[in-house]
């Protein structure tokens, strides 16, 4: 019935006694047949919003477990949404699923759906370039006429971007996001080559 991986909801008590879930992640079935399990806890991070694994394991009866969820890599996200909760695209950073989260609040970015990343529109496919191309470091372009002019001009005056209501400081969170996100992933290359990259400060 078990396998390492699933997801569990297990019965338990609060600190109030009452009754409420707990939620967990299996990693083994010890020789007393008490399931091994990492328990998912809401942290204190960005005002409790962010939910990780513990770092100890604990152990739990079968009898405790009310449902299980059995996610796979073909359907990874949707399966924690059932479960409950949100992956990121940051490491044991979790988003309890449904709950409405105000704008002030810079949380990771949640993984998009296994099916959405599947879906390929046949018009994209000419702008798909090989991983060697893709993955190269970024250098950024020569100053050589107006458009790179323009562009890095536009990097620079976006650093001093100061938002004046809540739809601009949602689309100034979520760019800073993904630049957060790519820049984390050029950074690790250029290290393996020995380099590194003023992303914010383009030449003028």
């Amino acid at each position: 019935m078990y396998q390492v991986g699933d997801l569990l909801h297990i019965n338990g008590k609060d600190d109030n006694d009452n009754p409420c879930i707990f939620y967990a992640e299996l990693v083994g079935i010890d020789e007393t047949e008490k399931l091994e399990v990492y328990y998912l806890e809401q942290t204190k991070k960005l005002e409790g919003y962010i939910w990780s694994y513990a770092k100890d394991w604990d152990t739990v009866d079968e009898e405790c477990v009310k449902q299980v969820f059995h996610p796979t890599k073909e359907n990874y996200v949707s399966v924690y949404k059932q479960f409950g909760f949100i992956p990121t695209v940051k490491e044991n950073h979790f988003i309890q699923n449904g709950i409405t989260i105000p704008s002030h609040i810079l949380v990771p970015i949640p993984l998009d759906s296994e099916e959405d990343s599947d879906e390929m529109d046949e018009d994209m496919k000419d702008f798909i370039v090989d991983d060697e191309v893709a993955n190269e470091p970024f250098t950024h372009a020569k100053v050589e006429n107006d458009f790179v002019r323009e562009t890095h001009q536009a990097v620079h005056d976006y650093n001093h971007w100061e938002p004046k209501n809540q739809s601009e400081l949602k689309v100034k969170n979520f760019i800073d996001q993904m630049a957060d996100k790519y820049q984390q992933q050029d950074d690790n290359r250029q290290f393996v080559n020995g380099k590194s990259l003023d992303y914010l400060h383009p030449p003028k």
